[in-house]
């Protein structure tokens, strides 16, 4: 059941910020991220990108939920337990990689942004990795 409970979390706010989006940029209310606060245009991307992806994986996660209960496998709680966070993962994953194909296709990516699928990090003496 832990499925249906964190699915319908994340439809009821998929829902709340289709309907009424965050206005400007705050930790409360909203999709909050580097490449969100690029721009007006790439925050009102996020906003819509976001709120459809969380109604996305939540119903997904939902219907999951739903077929685990039916087939009684509820019994596994502990499998259910360790695997339901990557359903909070995927939305913020998919808004991010959207909002990078948007900045890259308007060429407003910024020139400090760094591919996290590409950091490799050198060893250097000393205590600092460059």
């Amino acid at each position: 059941m832990i499925y249906v409970a964190c699915g319908s979390v994340m439809m009821v706010i998929g829902i709340l910020w289709l309907i009424s989006p965050a206005k400007k940029p705050n930790r409360i209310y909203g999709y909050l991220s580097y490449l969100a606060q690029v721009n007006k245009d790439s925050f009102k991307f996020a906003q819509k990108r976001a709120s459809l992806y969380l109604l996305l994986f939540g119903f997904i996660q939902v219907l999951l939920g739903v077929c685990i209960h039916l087939l009684n496998w509820d019994r596994y709680f502990l499998i259910w337990l360790l695997t339901f966070y990557i359903f909070i993962l995927l939305p913020i994953v998919g808004t991010e990689k959207s909002l990078k194909s948007f900045l890259q296709k308007r060429g407003e990516l910024p020139r400090d942004y760094v591919d996290p699928d590409k950091v490799k990090k050198t060893r250097t003496k000393g205590f600092r990795d460059r």
